[in-house]
């Protein structure tokens, strides 16, 4: 079991600087953003990159699940490479249809999304990302496949340093303003597909097996509206504040939302090695107690960011480099929704978490309906909240969203899959997470931070005397921090 966390964490780790230098993008540039866009541009960037993210799901519609599955559990290299070539003509066909049409219909589609001004040339800029995206898709899930992790965070590096460096020549030297945002991308895209190609050129033959073809739709496309309804519950609320409250206020909750991407990179980075990691582990005799002590470790570590984040948060985004913040003034009201954006991350891991079952034993026809009532739940309590309670209200729906999708997929999957996973300890890590978290944003004056530091280094301790650590996990901590002791803890 330990080689198998080790092996998990060590990917996990891997994928994780690669996913941060890639997410790090967002917290390199949302300073530029915040300080050179208005906020009314800024909430128009969110809408259309809502947009973006809903078409990549549609491009590759389930693929990247069923490739996943067939080429890792298939041996025979021949086949891999068929399956590979298969996947990626499909892939192809649709991705230059749907560029087509997007790039012709480019102001009828701005026009229909954004009430306020016309941006259709963002449009046409968003289905170029997309097609060099969908081409690079293969290449990205290959390395990932052969869990060559270094490699595809070293990719993942060049794609960020040509995509900020694009950004400031765009924007600051440029002067092209929000449209700059979406040049960067265009070429970042373009020149990452360029870095790939090779893997293309050694797996991509001129063969399309039919048979392969149909294998990969009929496991993959049960997928495309759960992995729809997985993005509309992180953006579908960029549009509905757009629609209810306007550009302006919809900008300023994207810089919350931003800031609230810290947790995502961390679940990102979990998600990536997951999947090849319990396909593989799922042949051990005891994978099912493996699958039970993640979930408490990747919780235990996800409430961790969640206290940190939100006691700091507005040193965070105060702290200046050059005289900049972090997010400019105008859209500081913006942190407010960043607790409830992170809880809401760690549901979502969660929900990765719990996918194993559906995901072993083919049920995945059973994901649009769970993933449906996510979404369907977001969306009301999207439109009940905000205009009562504005921004704070899209943060609560999304947290509602997840938490729904969480729980649902939870009962799904012990139904042909049952695992035992820990709630005791997951019960007693939450009571003392509330109980920190409320005691910290009830310190006020001198010491506030004194108070909130010393409650993040005393709740190990606070865990420790709910007994939530097992003995061989003390065992475990007393040998990495030398302590000595009784080993008859």
């Amino acid at each position: 079991m330990l080689s198998s966390l080790k092996r998990l964490s060590k990917h996990s780790a891997v994928y994780g600087l690669g996913h941060i230098v890639t997410r790090v993008v967002n917290f390199l540039l949302l300073p530029l953003y915040t300080n050179k866009l208005s906020a009314a541009e800024f909430g128009a960037s969110a809408v259309v990159y809502a947009f973006l993210a809903v078409m990549t799901i549609i491009y590759t519609y389930g693929i990247d699940a069923a490739f996943l599955r067939y080429f890792i559990l298939n041996e025979d290299r021949e086949r891999r490479k068929r399956v590979f070539s298969t996947a990626f003509w499909a892939i192809l066909f649709v991705a230059l249809t749907l560029t087509g049409i997007i790039y012709g219909q480019a102001e009828m589609i701005s026009g229909f999304m954004i009430k306020e001004g016309l941006y259709a040339n963002l449009i046409r800029l968003s289905s170029l990302i997309l097609l060099f995206d969908a081409l690079a898709f293969l290449p990205y899930l290959f390395l990932r496949a052969e869990e060559k992790s270094v490699a595809y965070t070293a990719v993942k590096f060049i794609n960020v340093v040509i995509n900020v460096g694009l950004n400031i020549y765009f924007i600051v030297y440029r002067g092209e303003g929000v449209e700059g945002i979406f040049l960067a991308n265009v070429w970042a895209s373009g020149l990452t597909f360029v870095l790939l190609c090779s893997i293309l050129v050694k797996q991509v033959s001129f063969r399309f097996d039919l048979e392969d073809f149909k294998a990969l739709a009929k496991f993959g496309l049960p997928f495309l509206p759960s992995a729809l309804s997985v993005v509309l519950l992180d953006l579908i609320d960029r549009p509905l504040i757009e629609r209810i409250a306007g550009l302006e206020a919809t900008g300023i909750y994207n810089a919350g939302a931003k800031l609230g991407m810290i947790m995502a990179l961390f679940v990102a980075a979990f998600r990536f090695a997951w999947h090849p990691f319990f396909l593989s582990t799922s042949k051990q005799e005891d994978a099912r107690e493996i699958f039970a002590k993640v979930l408490t470790y990747f919780t235990t570590l996800t409430l961790g960011i969640f206290l940190f984040v939100s006691f700091f948060l507005d040193e965070i985004v105060s702290f200046k480099i050059g005289g900049v913040s972090l997010i400019g003034e105008a859209f500081m009201a913006g942190t407010q929704v960043v607790p409830l954006i992170l809880l809401s991350y760690v549901f979502y891991g969660m929900y990765v978490n719990f996918m194993v079952g559906i995901y072993l034993e083919e049920k995945t026809k059973y994901l649009p309906l769970i993933t449906l009532v996510g979404a369907t739940v977001n969306v009301l309590t999207n439109i009940l909240l905000i205009p009562k309670i504005g921004i704070m209200g899209a943060g609560w729906a999304r947290l509602a969203g997840h938490g729904v999708m969480c729980t649902m997929l939870y009962l799904f999957a012990q139904r042909f899959y049952k695992i035992d996973y820990e709630f005791g300890r997951l019960f007693k890590l939450s009571a003392v997470v509330a109980a920190v978290f409320y005691l910290g944003n009830s310190a006020h004056g001198s010491w506030e931070h004194a108070t909130k530091i010393g409650l993040l280094a005393g709740t190990p301790v606070f865990l420790y005397l709910t007994g939530f650590f097992e003995r061989r996990e003390l065992r475990t901590l007393r040998r990495m921090f030398n302590l000595k002791g009784s080993t008859t803890i």
